[in-house]
């Protein structure tokens, strides 16, 4: 009999652990947060943590190979990688150029430049979308959690069958939300007081996507020549 309980403890260990590392969520989230776009980065956040619960819920099931054929393809690693780098660009070209033309109109106004997050600042369009891509770029993901579902099962903390998998799979993405929730109201209690950093968050975090998608790409690449 399935120890369903547990299977959802351990999903929940593994996901809100696995969040942690620096990514390209962590990324959006930060610069969401501090820009006072708290509903946006719990969106982002929400996208993140379903593309890890469809993936644990994929290889929990033991389709982990059709995942690996996907995940290698060099149209898929490409796309997912240069869509890191175009939404650095953006970052960097558009919506800091919006964000400069928004503290000058403030200036004028004599409301004052230095504002923080009470300016008006872009935000993204689809922030569920946003989260979904970018948690999906790491071409790394399928295989770390195919590792980690290998040594569960080793050790029996995890049995591969569809109800184990499933609430498994929701541990996941509880626990990867939770972290990214955490994440955002620490900040959200802190931006106001941000100052300079909200400045430089848009332009850190366009540097920051686009160095990503260039590793990702590196990697793909290295990956797909080796094989």
């Amino acid at each position: 009999m399935d120890n369903l309980p547990l299977a959802l403890l351990i999903g929940f260990l593994a996901g809100f652990l696995g969040a942690i590392p620096p990514g390209p969520l962590n990324v959006s989230i930060l610069r969401k947060t501090l820009h006072g776009h708290r509903r946006d980065a719990f969106r982002v956040a929400f996208g993140g943590a379903v593309i890890d619960a469809l993936i644990c819920g994929v290889i929990g099931l033991g389709l982990g190979w059709a995942l690996e054929t996907l995940a290698t393809n060099r149209w898929v690693r490409g796309f997912l990688a240069l869509f890191l780098v175009a939404y650095g660009l953006k970052l960097l070209v558009w919506d800091l150029k919006r964000e400069e033309e928004a503290e000058l109109l403030a200036a004028a106004d004599g409301s004052g430049a230095d504002t923080g997050p009470a300016i008006p600042r872009p935000t993204s369009r689809y922030p569920f979308l946003t989260g979904i891509l970018q948690g999906a770029a790491n071409p790394a993901l399928v295989v770390n959690w195919t590792l980690l579902i290998s040594f569960l099962v080793g050790h029996r903390l995890f049995v591969p069958r569809p109800a184990s998998a499933g609430v498994f799979a929701a541990g996941i993405g509880i626990g990867v939300f939770a972290w990214f929730g955490l994440v955002i109201e620490l900040l959200s209690a802190v931006s106001d007081r941000a100052g300079a950093w909200v400045k430089r968050s848009t332009a850190l975090a366009g540097v920051l996507l686009i160095l990503f998608g260039v590793y990702f790409t590196i990697r793909s690449i290295s990956g797909i020549l080796g094989s």
